[in-house]
C-alpha cells in the first residue's frame, strides 16, 4: 500500500496532487501522520511547496465542480479520520473530469463521503449557534467551553459577535485547546496548544445556573417528554457541558 504523508494544511494537500501527477502515484492512503500504517507499506513524504500548490489551485479554479474550495476548507475543518484521503479522492475526480461538475455524482464513493462530510460539518456548526451556554468571568468577559467533533470555533464567532456586540466573549474548544475571541472590537482564533486555560466564573453564576435549570424544568412537559428526539436535537455527547442537563454536581 502506497501513502502519501504530508503537514495537514490545504496547500500541503495541493502538494500531494501535485506529485500524484506529475510521479504518477496513486496513493492508497493520504494522511498527516496520525493514523497508523501497517509495516511494509510505502510512505512518501510531501513537502509543502507554494508554488506547486498554486498550480494545483489554479487547476482546481477551472473545474467546473461547483464549490469545490468551500469543500476543501470544510472538510479540513472535520474529524473524520479517513478525510485527507477521502479529500484527495474527490479532487483528483474533479481535476480528471474538468469539464464536468462531479460535486453531484453520488455514484462515486470519494463525492458521497464529501458531502457526507460537508453536511455533519454544517450541522454541528449550526447546533452550537444553540447549544453554547456563556457563563460571566469575575473580569467582565462572558466565557463558554464546548467539545465540538469538528474544527467550527472561527464560524461561530460572527453569530455571537452579532448577539453580544459591544460585549467581549471566549469561546473555548477544550477539545483541540482552540479560543475564538471578541473583544469587543475584533476577533481572533488562538491555537494554544499545551497552554492551559483558567478562568474564574463571577459569584452570581451559581444563582443564574439555578434560574436557567428551574427555567429548563417548568417549561419541560412531563407528559411529553421524548428523549428520543430530544437526542436526535441534541445528541448525548454534548449533555456534559449543557448545565440544564448536566445535574452532577447538584
Amino acid at each position: 500500500m502506497v501513502s502519501f504523508q504530508f503537514d495537514g494544511s490545504e496547500k500541503g494537500l495541493f502538494c500531494c496532487l501535485f506529485v500524484s501527477y506529475t510521479q504518477k502515484k496513486h496513493p492508497d492512503l493520504v494522511t498527516d501522520g496520525v493514523l497508523q500504517q501497517r509495516i511494509g507499506d510505502e510512505t512518501i513524504g510531501i513537502l509543502t511547496d507554494d508554488a506547486a500548490a498554486e498550480r494545483v489551485k489554479k487547476g482546481l479554479a477551472r473545474c467546473r465542480t461547483k464549490g469545490i474550495f468551500s469543500d476543501v476548507k470544510t472538510v479540513l475543518r472535520s474529524d473524520e479520520k479517513l478525510r485527507f484521503t477521502t479529500l484527495f479522492r474527490y479532487l483528483r475526480l474533479a481535476l480528471d473530469n474538468r469539464e464536468t461538475d462531479v460535486s453531484e455524482n453520488y455514484a462515486d464513493p470519494a463525492v458521497l463521503a464529501v458531502r457526507d462530510i460537508v453536511r455533519r460539518v454544517r450541522l454541528e456548526t449550526h447546533r452550537m449557534l444553540g447549544f453554547l451556554r456563556f457563563s460571566r468571568s469575575v473580569e467582565g468577559f462572558y466565557y463558554a467551553h464546548y467539545e465540538p467533533d469538528n474544527d467550527v470555533t472561527d464560524l461561530l464567532l460572527p453569530h455571537f459577535v452579532d448577539r453580544f456586540r459591544l460585549q467581549p466573549f471566549l469561546i473555548h474548544d477544550v477539545k483541540r485547546n482552540v479560543l475564538g475571541v471578541y473583544d469587543g472590537k475584533k476577533t481572533g482564533v488562538l491555537h494554544l496548544g499545551e497552554q492551559p486555560v483558567t478562568v474564574f466564573l463571577d459569584r452570581k453564576e451559581d444563582d443564574f445556573l439555578r434560574l436557567w435549570r428551574t427555567y429548563y424544568d417548568s417549561v419541560n412537559i412531563a407528559e411529553r417528554k421524548n428523549e428520543r428526539l430530544m437526542n436526535a436535537c441534541m445528541p448525548k455527547r454534548y449533555h456534559k457541558n449543557l448545565p440544564e442537563k448536566n445535574r452532577v454536581t447538584e
